[in-house]
């Protein structure tokens, strides 16, 4: 069921203020005249008639006198002068001219009466067709409330409503269980059958099984995950290419079937169980697909790791006999300068062991310049049928027309059996003359001479080594996957970008509306033309500025920039950071949960995940519990031996039944919206900025996400947050540690459904990509990330010609401008599909990393970044306060990670967990849990600012801005607590005393 809250139903708020009164429930000379025409004024009719009509305007229906607040009655009385009181009212409201009057408003408003039977017909046609795209029963209610209100219908009351909307959605949800169990014939629904014969099912193959996600890819999990897609990719053959279900649809019945065990799923109607079995099948095979890929280029890239480490232990090892040879080379040197009559000369120094130095210096120059591959291939031979077996069963596809590639691959595999050093590439190998049948010409420099035996690529090629060229085709297919110049059907993460994009015809349609909501200049030709003046301007203004900046230099063309003085803290804030911390009144976690949560009630976001089961008894107390158990990481036996009068049951219930990752952001921005209105938070920021950071988590090693981290030197995953300038944490988002940060750094800003709304990322150093820059820029967020080793950073000029007086040596080569203009189109289509929501901003970022050579959109978003960056930069190093506000930002970010940390306490702070899924759910627990102390503790800062300020004491909003609400010393994270859901809790304090 849906609370009314939670819809855009129409209610009389219980706290209305004197503003609302005034503008909502005022009768305006028009009302007036119009009561007048009917009735006296000194009638109770007159006022009877007023209220109804305030009333109908605001809620557009009509009401009981005992559901209108005292407060509106007495309002709208004296706005009229009216004497009537109370009892006549109740008189008139019982009387036939109540009745009367209804018509009369209703005609007056141009509204039509809700007809029980004809417009229920109606609204249950308008919640059918919401009920087909949304899954939310609140959505369905919002829709329907849409076009009731739209074609001037009366609203009936909110249970009526709910009714319909229920039973809409139940009727649509059984259209597509019937749709998709239509979709098996006698073989697909016998294999679902074996699924669900047992949890386990045949063969080890059922219910349970089908949820496996992937260990750590050691040989033998590799290998059993390997037949678990085998098993997958049967079933998935029996399915449809297309279930034909909208995306919320398709979502919410994943959510559904990974909540069900066996003996719930068997409980579910016949072709409720069988629809679940059968989404949950095509969801794991895509997701399964996408882990191969991941385990695919993890194995290759620790080939790659591994290679390198047996490199430097080679070239340690034979340091000698590199000694040895450098004196053989230098004696021969010596001679060689005494112009000897003979070769004969030579001898001392060669002696008879010149065929040994020579198979020495062969040695040495097969890893000469670092050339670490002749390792690999040593390496390859144990893993060599993993990665075939992989790689045969993605059903690879080409982004391009580019088919080389894939025409090698499928070349190894026609000879993978053959027992042979070399492979001939000629359509007859005994025709020396004979075409090759494939193409080898991409092979990179590193591997042509392992790979082809010749030195220059140039010369002619009839043959290959078997062994190079196979482990040189899987490591170029782990890159081009990355890239996405290469696909997988059916996956997610690898699945063809393209296809998620907007249409042309969309894109025609919306481009001048999204250039106007954004700020950008519509048309290629303008578009470039704006640009490159406001580059031009760019470049001159801060030539200009240049020579004022007294920190910022060029020393033999490096640019130089000196730290800031740090600011002195005002004289007063440590008396009042004493104070305030002696006044915030000590509380334990569990109590602060329970706090905010009687502000917020947020449980009710955590509703069944069907919206059919029953309802609980204790929905508070489980979900207090839950954000308590996993946001500390203790774990629900630990929590019930810290909480007394609990079960383990109640403490795990919630997260196994009712928690997903979409809700618990919901809650989270249900929190930061609350936040927003505090007065307080002003004195740190605007709220139109955040700073994205990330921050290694540990994993236990048996799972895919855990990767051994160099930076962080150990392993884990990344928890990725985007933090406001206010300090609160907006988004948050669990990576693995090889991953790209930055690739993430504007999903925080498009996901984001807070009352934030901010248009400005900082980032660490990893944000600085070009491709990043363009993309931001082209969805109106500015990207204004720390910079570190700026001397390694290029600046482009917008124009060969142009020449500038104080920073000419800081500038490379000029922006290509026709690559920008030429691709305008795609790269605005790819940014609007981006804010449609069609396309995550990581999953496009993904694809346009260095090693991207054949994607022409990579080309042009990197030479748009290389604008915009290079704009970023000038005023970068002439705006001192600019690069204070950066530096302070991504401070926050750091200052965030620890307060999160801090109360992540229990386990040794490592996440439990081995699903993917769960490890997310514990990051955004933890998440929640800190902006509940963050919320709790600006409420009380709050309070205690307000009391020193009404004692006297000088509280400015510079003294405030020098405190965060990153405090921890009152809070009480250990001990045995006493849970007391009953108890009253003070209402919240947004407004400061402080100018």
């Amino acid at each position: 069921m849906a609370a009314i809250y939670q819809t855009a139903y129409p209610r009389i708020k219980s706290d209305i203020t004197e503003d609302e009164l005034g503008d909502v429930y005022t009768p305006t000379p028009e009302d007036q005249k119009f009561a007048l025409r009917h009735c006296k004024r000194t009638s109770a009719s007159f006022l009877g008639l007023l209220i109804q009509l305030k009333i109908t305007q605001r809620l557009g229906r009509f009401v009981n006198l005992g559901e209108i607040p005292k407060v509106i009655i007495t309002h709208i009385k004296n706005q009229c002068r009216s004497r009537v009181t109370l009892k006549d009212l109740q008189t008139y409201y019982t009387s036939g001219a109540k009745d009367r009057h209804v018509k009369l408003i209703r005609r007056h408003l141009n509204i039509k009466a809700y007809d029980a039977t004809k417009t229920s017909e109606l609204a249950q046609i308008w919640a059918l067709e919401a009920a087909t795209t949304k899954e939310a029963l609140p959505d369905i209610i919002n829709v329907t409330l849409e076009y009731l209100v739209k074609e001037r219908y009366e609203l009936p009351a909110f249970s009526v409503l709910e009714r319909i909307c229920q039973a809409a959605r139940a009727e649509v949800n059984t259209r597509y269980y019937d749709q998709l169990c239509g979709f098996l014939e006698s073989e697909s629904r016998q294999c679902i059958n074996d699924i669900l014969r047992s949890s386990t099912g045949l063969n080890g193959f059922g219910w349970s099984t089908l949820k496996n996600e992937p260990k750590r890819p050691t040989p033998r999990n590799i290998h059993a995950y390997i037949q678990y897609l085998e098993w997958l990719t049967s079933l998935q053959t029996l399915l449809p290419t297309d279930l034909g279900l909208p995306p919320v649809k398709h979502q919410q019945f994943i959510n559904e079937a990974k909540a069900l065990d066996y003996a719930e799923l068997m409980k579910l109607k016949l072709n409720k169980r069988l629809a679940l079995v059968i989404v949950l099948i095509r969801h794991q095979y895509a997701q399964t697909l996408d882990n191969a890929a991941d385990i695919f280029i993890k194995m290759l890239l620790k080939m790659d790791r591994s290679a390198q480490k047996l490199l430097e232990k080679y070239l340690a090892d034979h340091q000698k006999q590199t000694d040895h040879l450098i004196s053989v080379l230098s004696g021969t040197v010596k001679v060689y300068l005494d112009k000897p009559d003979s070769v004969a000369a030579f001898d001392p120094i060669l002696g008879k062991n010149s065929d040994q130095l020579m198979q020495m210096c062969e040695q040495y120059m097969a890893f000469a310049g670092n050339n670490y591959l002749p390792f690999m291939v040593r390496l390859y031979k144990k893993q060599r049928s993993t990665l075939f077996r992989t790689i045969e069963i993605l059903n690879l596809a080409s982004a391009t027309e580019d088919k080389d590639l894939l025409n090698a691959f499928q070349f190894i595999l026609t000879h993978k059996k053959r027992r042979t050093e070399f492979l001939s590439i000629q359509s007859d190998p005994n025709d020396p003359s004979s075409r090759n049948v494939i193409n080898i010409r991409w092979i990179r420099e590193s591997w042509w001479k392992l790979v082809t035996g010749k030195s220059t690529k140039s010369a002619q090629v009839s043959e290959v080594n078997k062994t190079c060229f196979e482990l040189c085709v899987f490591e170029r297919i782990a890159e081009e996957l990355s890239t996405g110049d290469l696909f997988i059907p059916y996956s997610e993460t690898f699945d063809d970008y393209r296809e998620q994009m907007i249409t042309w015809e969309e894109y025609e349609a919306q481009l001048p509306t999204y250039c106007e909501e954004v700020g950008l200049v519509a048309g290629d030709t303008e578009f470039t033309t704006t640009l490159k003046k406001s580059m031009e301007t760019s470049c001159r203004k801060a030539d200009s500025q240049f020579p004022e900046d007294e920190l910022v230099r060029i020393e033999n063309g490096n640019l130089i920039i000196g730290k800031p003085k740090p600011d002195q803290p005002l004289p007063e804030v440590e008396e009042i950071g004493a104070l305030l911390r002696d006044r915030l009144d000590k509380i334990n976690l569990l109590d602060v949960i329970i706090n905010v949560e009687k502000w917020l009630n947020l449980n009710k976001h955590f509703g069944p995940l069907s919206g059919f089961e029953s309802r609980i008894s204790d929905p508070e107390l489980r979900f207090v519990l839950t954000v308590f158990c996993y946001g500390t990481n203790i774990g629900p036996t630990e929590t019930v031996r810290s909480v007394q009068g609990v079960s383990r049951k109640q403490v795990a219930w919630l997260n196994l039944k009712r928690t997903t990752e979409a809700r618990l952001d919901k809650a989270i921005a249900k929190i930061n919206s609350e936040y927003k209105k505090y007065r307080l938070i002003e004195c740190w920021g605007s709220g139109s900025s955040v700073s994205a950071d990330g921050k290694l988590w540990d994993l236990y090693e048996d799972n895919l996400l855990s990767e051994y981290h160099i930076r962080y030197g150990s392993y884990g995953g990344i928890a990725y947050y985007h933090v406001s300038d206010t300090y609160i944490a907006l988004f948050s988002r669990f990576i693995p540690c090889g991953v790209y940060e930055a690739i993430y750094i504007l999903d925080g800003l498009l996901n984001d459904e807070s009352d934030f709304n901010p248009d400005t990322v900082h980032g660490d150093t990893q944000a600085q990509s070009t491709p990043v820059f363009g993309l931001a820029y082209l969805l109106g967020i500015k990207l204004m990330p720390r910079i570190r080793n700026i001397k390694d950073l290029s600046f482009y000029k917008p124009d060969r010609s142009m020449v500038l007086k104080h920073i000419q040596s800081l500038f490379k080569e000029p922006i290509k401008w026709d690559l920008i203009e030429k691709h305008y189109a795609d790269m605005m289509r790819t940014a609007m599909s981006v804010k449609a929501g069609k396309i995550t901003a990581s999953t496009i970022l993904r694809r346009f990393g260095t090693k991207n050579r054949k994607n022409k959109l990579y080309f042009a978003f990197r030479e748009l970044g290389r604008v915009v960056r290079t704009m970023f930069l000038l005023e970068y190093i002439t705006d001192v306060d600019l690069r204070k506000t950066i530096q302070a930002a991504t401070c926050k970010s750091e200052e965030f990670n620890e307060f999160a940390r801090w109360l992540f306490f229990a386990n040794g702070g490592k996440i439990p967990a081995n699903l993917r899924h769960e490890q997310s759910k514990i990051v955004k627990y933890n998440h929640l849990l800190a902006n509940f102390a963050i919320l709790y503790n600006v409420n009380a800062m709050t309070e205690v600012f307000n009391q020193l300020k009404s004692e006297g004491y000088n509280i400015t909003r510079d003294i405030m801005a020098e405190f965060s609400p990153y405090h921890t010393e009152h809070l009480g994270r250990l001990g045995s607590f006493e849970l007391d859901l009953t108890k009253q809790v003070k209402p919240m304090t947004f407004e400061l005393l402080v100018d």
